[in-house]
């Protein structure tokens, strides 16, 4: 006898082509048919989508209901978590699914309890880290939908990392709405025969639900009819839950076993087009979850550390609005456009928060620094690694010129980026009127060496020189120790110091058609792809300093203006743009900064690199903690069509922090801090393709070119999205490395310090606007601040991906990880200013087990293949 086991559900978009208004409301009355249905008896069990972003919502304007909630949470009939929204897997960092994850278990606990289930039923892909990332919160089962390989032949199965982390895993090959047909049709044996193929297993799970889909009251009464025809065959269906189904499901024998990502569009829609989608959208979150990652949370452990009270309010207000900004559809601004405005907007208010963070605790912590000569600038660290690197900072001086010293009385040779006059005078209509008070702002640029989790001072004398040395001084190229880059015949030219080997053209850009949609990108019917090169370049400069080589280049370049001037071949569009490159001294990244005016519709723009390597079968980029290898092009990209996949099984691949393609001979690696999507295209794959940005003007269109049959979202509704073509200015930023051998590792640092600016503050009264908050008084702290570091992390071979405050507030957690398929014997080692008990956390910040005590130094054990690692530091007071 096979069991079906009926799952009541409703399947709850955060939001989509409504915003997350429409659907409060919504779901406000919504949760009035739970309780109903529950109280009742109608439902035994109901899932709330395995979300709890919605319920936190709905808790905000209805806090009478928590005694409900709780009430059927505690019985196990009411089903929530253990997600804070589901995510899209494929573009988020690891840290912020961890703290998504997190927010969403300890509030299901709040409640009663959580559900732990990794429930994603309708994420746009599946990414390959996600195994061990449940198991590190105790969570052993998975439900999802989209991207299992057809080849694959199978319903249910385990799923494992590199780590050897396992999940038991139930592919809804039907959908998270197969059940409706229970409901509202009568042929039950062809429903629980659907169920059965890919399987042998005797335990079936039937998701009874939809999108934002209401209570089905007469679920009993159905089941008893479906039970009554169905007495005959092999089948019963029961009322259940994934936690029961999973139970049974394991006691089946022979289940197989699959490993790394599922991207595949043979069973349903993958949409990898959305990588790409609202850019603006993507740049601002990335940039939000880098700053609290590498910047806020450490910067606030280092506050308490010095006495300063920790406010994780703030942080975890952040952290929501970042994993709103990151469910499946927000994070692939495949909706409406009110619905992105509201994602937008939410996202600048966060990242004022983070900002604002971040400068109350740098200028709190350096004002409350009691030195008997007390320094001008500040320049922190707050990361357990020593930082020995070339940084910027804007400052702010009575006279144009100065020296600059550190706190033993050395000179410190710095760069002049740029320096502007500004006016302090008191405001007045009449400008005569008013008594000027001129200083100036100055961007500079030295080297600075600051220990891990500590601070560094240094001291300005004004000087009377008419013209300082360390301007940028006019070039005709831009050098470091590794590379060498020049303008010539209209096109850049780029030497590799490391094996002398010369890429001419090595940066140009590609613009063509785009006849998709928010979810997808596809070609123009009639394209014309164009190579944009610099011919019509209107100015080159080059800028040399002693830390600092800055190469810009500004123009514009011509384009069709819509996809009908595209079809005939015309230009009467024009994009202006601006391409800097800078080489820093000591440092193998080229950054990589353009901005660009978008004027015209329906298209999409790709930067090109052209690497000149050869025998290259697989690209490489990161994911949430490890690095993926695929194949240049899918198996079945000839003949998808063909064989029935629901889009072609395009060669575009998502990224979060790198992109990378290498042989034996050389490795060229591009530093992302927005973008989400590239390809390596070419003959013979020979260039790397960076997807700057998509401009379209649909949430979803029909019969596209590599995406055949109805429209993506709303079948029968045309949603035009304006908004969605990006007609702004819009800036990419990044970094270039090319070095002899592929190193993930070291990537991750260098990403790391690319995300990483403005962590110093100045100690002066003359620009009282250098941030919002500057205009405030602040008292010092009570006792002052002082070198004491927390601790360092000496000899690092493994990545350090977060390092915060503890769960508990008794002490600090690091997280580190090693994204490799290799056993790191020597990972290195954790020295401590003060005597720590150690010990090891799940990625919930509980305790797993307790590795030393009272102890000042720990050797870090052997990192195994993809293994995570929280430790939990516990200051001995």
């Amino acid at each position: 006898m096979k069991k079906i086991h009926a799952i009541a559900h409703t399947h709850w978009d955060f939001e989509w082509y409504f915003t997350r208004q429409e659907a409060r409301v919504q779901f406000a009355f919504h949760m009035d048919e739970v309780f109903e249905a529950l109280n009742k008896n109608e439902l035994d069990y109901y899932l709330l989508d395995g979300q709890m972003s919605i319920i936190d919502d709905y808790l905000e304007t209805s806090p009478g209901k928590e005694i409900l909630i709780k009430k059927y949470v505690t019985a196990g009939r009411l089903l929530i978590g253990p997600w804070y929204t589901q995510i899209d897997e494929m573009v988020t960092s690891g840290e912020s699914i961890v703290r998504n994850i997190r927010i969403g278990s300890k509030l299901a606990d709040d409640l009663g309890g959580v559900m732990k289930v990794g429930y994603l039923p309708d994420s746009f892909g599946q990414g390959q880290d996600m195994p061990k990332i449940y198991n590190g919160f105790g969570i052993d089962s998975a439900v999802f939908w989209r991207g299992f390989p057809s080849d694959n032949d199978s319903r249910y199965f385990y799923w494992t990392s590199n780590d050897s982390s396992k999940v038991l895993v139930a592919n809804i090959k039907n959908g998270y709405y197969a059940g409706v047909d229970l409901v509202e049709n009568d042929d039950f044996l062809n429903l629980s025969e659907k169920i059965t193929t890919n399987t042998a297993s005797n335990s079936l799970a039937l998701p009874v639900g939809g999108d934002q889909r209401a209570i089905d009251h007469k679920l009993k009464d159905r089941l008893e009819v479906a039970n009554n025809i169905l007495s005959e065959s092999n089948f019963i269906i029961k009322e259940s839950t994934y936690p029961k189904f999973f139970t049974s499901l394991a006691e089946e024998p022979n289940l197989p076993t699959f490993n790394g990502e599922f991207i595949d569009p043979s069973d349903s829609k993958i949409h990898r087009g959305i990588y790409s989608s609202r850019y603006d959208l993507k740049q601002l979150y990335d940039r939000l979850e880098r700053r609290m990652t590498y910047e806020v949370e450490p910067l606030m452990a280092i506050a308490t550390h010095q006495g300063i009270p920790e406010k994780q309010g703030l942080v975890d207000n952040i952290w929501k609005t970042i994993a709103r900004g990151q469910a499946h559809d927000s994070s692939g601004g495949c909706n409406s456009d009110k619905t992105n405005q509201d994602i937008l907007h939410r996202g600048i208010s966060a990242d004022q928060l983070s900002i604002s963070l971040k400068s109350y605790l740098l200028r709190k912590l350096s004002i409350s620094i009691t030195e008997k000569n007390q320094p001008d600038l500040f320049a922190w660290n707050p990361l357990p690694v020593t930082v020995s690197e070339v940084r910027e900072f804007e400052v702010s001086t009575l006279n144009a010129h100065f020296t600059i010293s550190t706190i033993d009385g050395a000179n410190v040779p710095f760069d002049i980026i740029y320096q502007r006059k500004e006016n302090a005078a008191v405001l007045r209509r009449n400008t005569e009127e008013m008594t000027n008070d001129f200083y100036f702002i100055t961007k500079i640029s030295f080297k600075t060496t600051i220990l891990a989790t500590d601070w560094t001072g240094y001291y300005f004398q004004s000087t009377q020189s008419n013209k300082p040395a360390n301007e940028l001084q006019l070039s005709n190229d831009i050098q470091n120790d590794f590379y060498k880059i020049y303008f010539e015949n209209n096109q850049l030219t780029l030497i590799t110091k490391f094996n002398n080997n010369s890429y001419s053209n090595f940066i140009t850009f590609e613009d063509s058609g785009d006849e998709g949609d928010t979810y997808d990108y596809s070609p123009a019917f009639k394209d014309w792809i164009l190579d944009l090169n610099f011919s019509d370049t209107n100015s080159v400069t080059f800028k040399s300093g002693y830390f600092n080589q800055i190469m810009s280049i500004n123009g514009s370049w011509d384009l069709p203006m819509n996809l009908s001037e595209r079809a005939l071949k015309n230009k009467t569009g024009k994009v202006n743009y601006q391409l800097t490159l800078k080489l820093i001294q000591n440092s193998n990244i080229i950054n990589f900064n353009l901005k660009i005016d978008n004027s015209v519709f329906d298209h999409r723009m790709r930067l090109i690199l052209n690497t000149q390597l050869t025998d290259i079968d697989n690209s490489y980029a990161d994911t949430p903690f490890g690095v993926i290898t695929r194949p240049t092009e899918d198996k079945h990209l000839k003949d998808w069509n063909e064989i029935g996949y629901h889009e072609e099984p395009t060669s575009m691949r998502p990224m979060i922090h790198f992109a990378n393609s290498h042989n034996k001979k050389a490795s060229w690696s591009f530093l992302t801090l927005g973008t989400k999507d590239f390809q390596l295209i070419g003959k013979s794959f020979d260039k790397m393709a960076i997807t700057l940005f998509r401009g379209v003007g649909f949430l979803g269109r029909p019969d596209l070119m590599r995406r055949p049959s109805d429209a993506s979202g709303l079948q029968t509704k045309i949603v035009p999205t304006p908004d969605s073509q990006l007609n702004q200015e819009l800036s990419f930023e990044g970094g270039l490395v090319i070095e002899s051998k592929f190193n993930p590792i070291e990537l991750q640092n260098k990403h790391r310090q690319l995300s990483q600016n403005n962590l110093f503050y100045q100690n002066q009264i003359i620009n009282r606007f250098t941030t919002p908050l500057q205009y405030f008084m602040m008292n010092p702290t009570s006792s002052s601040v002082i070198h004491s570091q927390i601790m360092s992390v000496e000899n690092l071979e493994v990545v350090i991906s977060s390092f915060s405050i503890s769960d508990d507030k008794a002490g600090y957690e690091l997280r580190l990880y090693n994204p490799t398929d290799d056993l790191i014997e020597k990972p290195g080692r954790i020295a401590l200013e003060v005597a720590c008990n150690i010990a090891e956390l799940d990625l919930n910040g509980k305790v797993k087990k307790f590795i030393e005590s009272k102890v000042n130094t720990i050797e870090l054990s052997s990192f195994r293949p993809g293994e995570i690692r929280t430790y939990g530091i516990m200051p001995i007071k």
